[in-house]
C-alpha cells in the first residue's frame, strides 16, 4: 500500500517487515505473498531470510502506523458489535451474544464475510475471521489458511476440521 509516499508496494515484492537487521538476532515480523514464495517465514533471524533470497526488501516496523491500523481496524468492529475484545494489536473478538438464535449460522458467516472484506478495501490489509460460539474456536478458525480468508468451528465441527 503506497499511503505513506512509498515508492513500492511492500506487498507485491519480495519483502519483510524486521529491525535490527545489522545485529545477528533481528527477526521477522511480516513477509509479503513474494517472499513467502522463498520459503521465508515469520520469527526466523533475518540473516537466514537474507540467505534465502539475496534481494530481499527488509522494511524497518512503523509503529505509528500499526497503533493507527489498529485503531481504524478496532473502530471498523466496533461498529457491528458493543462488545469487542481487543486481544493485541492486530486480534480482536467481537462478541454477538444470541445472535445465532436470532439470525441463524448462514447470517454470522456472511457477517464475517462483511467485516473482513471491509477492512480489506477501506483500510488495505487482509485479515482472517474465524466464526464459531466459543473464543478459543473462533480463534483457532482464524488461524485455519490465510490470508483474507473466514472459516467456522463450531463444537460439532472439531472432529472434521482439527
Amino acid at each position: 500500500m503506497r499511503t505513506l509516499g512509498e515508492e513500492s508496494d511492500f506487498r507485491q515484492i519480495s519483502s519483510i517487515i524486521g529491525e535490527d537487521q545489522e545485529k545477528r538476532y533481528g527477526i521477522v515480523f511480516a513477509k509479503s505473498r513474494p517472499a513467502k514464495k522463498f520459503g521465508i517465514q515469520t520469527r526466523e533471524v533475518i540473516v537466514t531470510a537474507r540467505r534465502k533470497w539475496l534481494g530481499l526488501v527488509v522494511v524497518p516496523p512503523d509503529y505509528g502506523l500499526y497503533v493507527t491500523a489498529s485503531r481504524a481496524f478496532i473502530k471498523i468492529l466496533k461498529e457491528y458489535s458493543d462488545i469487542v475484545i481487543q486481544y493485541s494489536i492486530d486480534e480482536a473478538w467481537m462478541v454477538f451474544e444470541g445472535f445465532e438464535k436470532l439470525y441463524g449460522r448462514d447470517q454470522m458467516v456472511k457477517l464475517a464475510y462483511e467485516v473482513k472484506d471491509r477492512i480489506r478495501d477501506e483500510l488495505g490489509f487482509a485479515v482472517n475471521i474465524g466464526v464459531s460460539t466459543k473464543f478459543l474456536l473462533s480463534k483457532m478458525a482464524g488461524d485455519f489458511s490465510k490470508p483474507d480468508k473466514a472459516h467456522t468451528l463450531f463444537p460439532e465441527e472439531i472432529e472434521r476440521k482439527v
